[in-house]
């Protein structure tokens, strides 16, 4: 009990000593993204002319940007290693979000450099995408392929607590730059500010991964495919660093297609949430008249329930598994997600309300989708392809359902105030499917879903003991092959090795 506790924060702890640049770069990834959405009203006056509908068309560049960067950076991860592919992901991420700081507006008067101005805007955040792309993709990598088996959950959460803690300093950024320097000055030029302040940590980050070591997952399929012996390219049908990058990028999704739409579907209702609820919605009650201060309330609200509920939900994903975590938490954004937009459209000036609603109520679904599902992806995929399959998959997903959540609450309420909630609940309806469908195909042994932790996935039910039954002929050998399983997981997971893969 304790002695367990006390062991596994400690090798939290020890995960976040050796690996804190990671995590700060994923502060800046997510401090940008969340600068853009606060600062919204602002930029459309300064790039779009007043377009509520174009500013967030400029948001939504970045993704398309997104799957691009994902497939460049991702076989960079997979030929030369996960350091090299991060290092490179920051510097590019850190000019993209800066930049956007620095560049003219029409506001200066000039139609030229007006033009110039907004041009510049497009291609920075062009940049920022390709970067952030690679970036939560070989986070998730490598820090799945270095904490210890038995709180994969647990480490993988780190990224979920330190987007928070982007998107919670982008807010106390604004915040504090509108309280000290006026809403004029904002409106004026002090918006530039939180872009260039991004330069401070992201600077740190790249000192700090100077000389982060490789993932130990990696350096052992490198030794296995130069002496011929990787069982994962065999998987995959090549040698990893002895194919073109196009050939390689066409044959996984060849191979892997389906666990790309199983788990592109199912990060559905986190990409809708995130930028459908927490960004575009900060943007929709400054316009429907919640005073600064009240919103800054309603995001603070939903971000810290996040915070307090991550360790907790990922503690439980490492119990029962995160297919099964994931599963709970896209039911109920389907069928919460209209009753709280409706509290919020009801009333979207009453503090109480919206705070009950978006502050909590998107809180707990938030902890629930957005602390474990980049372990979900992580797990599809084996390592020889690791990197560039969740790469891609996370990033065209993300693309698709995060890029055009915003474009979509916008103009759905031309049509209908309830159209926001309508899409959350759509956006449920798709992961729950996704969800539901692949673990359909791994009992049917159609496809694989687990490659680095086979046990628990959802509630034992559909992992390791599921499969070794479905290879075995015999009713004595499928009982022989579930205790096999049983026996080795509950071996490592009291040794804190967590579970290997099972020969049966």
């Amino acid at each position: 009990g304790r002695a367990a506790a006390m062991g596994t924060g400690s090798e939290l702890l020890g995960l976040i000593r050796s690996y804190w640049s990671l995590l700060l770069g994923n502060v800046v990834e997510w401090y940008e993204f969340a600068v853009y959405g606060y600062l919204a009203v602002y930029l459309e006056q300064h790039f779009f002319r007043g377009s509520k509908i174009g500013v967030w068309l400029g948001f939504g560049v970045t993704f398309l940007a997104r799957p691009l960067g994902g497939v460049l950076i991702g076989v960079i991860g997979d030929r030369f290693g996960r350091s090299k592919a991060v290092n490179i992901s920051i510097v590019g991420m850190l000019v993209g979000t800066v930049g956007q700081g620095l560049v003219p507006t029409y506001s200066s008067g000039n139609e030229t450099l007006g033009h110039i101005g907004f041009v510049l805007l497009i291609i920075l955040r062009f940049v920022q995408g390709l970067s952030a792309a690679g970036e939560i993709g070989t986070i998730s990598t490598y820090l799945t392929e270095v904490a210890s088996h038995h709180l994969l959950c647990r480490g993988i959460a780190l990224i979920a607590i330190t987007c928070n803690l982007g998107i919670l300093a982008a807010q106390f950024v604004v915040y504090a730059i509108t309280r000290a320097l006026g809403e004029e000055a904002v409106k004026a030029w002090a918006w530039r500010l939180p872009f260039v302040l991004a330069l401070i940590p992201g600077l740190i980050a790249i000192w700090g991964r100077r000389g982060i070591p490789e993932s130990h997952m990696f350096l052992e399929q490198q030794k296995e495919e130069q002496s011929g012996a990787s069982a994962e390219s065999q998987e995959v049908g090549f040698e990893v660093r002895q194919v073109s990058s196009i050939r390689r990028v066409k044959t996984i999704v060849s191979a892997h297609w389906l666990n790309m739409l199983i788990g592109g579907g199912a990060l559905a209702s986190t990409a809708i949430l995130q930028y459908g609820g927490f960004v575009w919605g900060q943007s929709f009650l400054v316009h429907a008249g919640m005073t600064a201060d009240d919103t800054m309330l309603v995001g603070l609200c939903s971000r810290v329930v996040m915070l307090i509920l991550a360790m907790p939900v990922a503690w439980l994903a490492d119990v029962v598994g995160v297919a099964w975590v994931m599963l709970i938490g896209s039911l109920g954004f389907m069928l919460g997600g209209l009753p709280l937009w409706s509290m919020v459209q009801r009333n979207p000036d009453d503090l109480n309300q919206v705070m009950l609603s978006l502050g909590v109520g998107f809180g707990v679904l938030g902890s629930m989708l957005l602390t474990v599902p980049f372990y979900f992806i992580v797990e599809l995929f084996p390592t020889a392809v690791r990197n560039t399959a969740v790469c891609i998959c996370f990033n065209v997903s993300l693309s698709i359902f995060g890029g055009l959540a915003p474009i979509m609450a916008q103009a759905s309420l031309s049509w209908s105030p309830l159209g926001p909630g309508i899409m959350y609940a759509v956006g449920g309806c798709i992961s729950v499917l996704s969800i539901l469908l692949g673990l359909f195909l791994q009992s049917r042994n159609v496809v694989q879903l687990t490659h680095v932790r086979k046990e628990p996935y959802f509630v034992r039910s559909c992992g390791a003991a599921r499969v070794a039954k479905l290879t075995c002929t015999t009713s004595e050998e499928s009982e022989a092959a579930v205790q096999k399983v049983d026996s080795i997981a509950s071996t490592e997971a009291s040794s804190g090795q967590g579970t290997s893969p099972v020969q049966v």
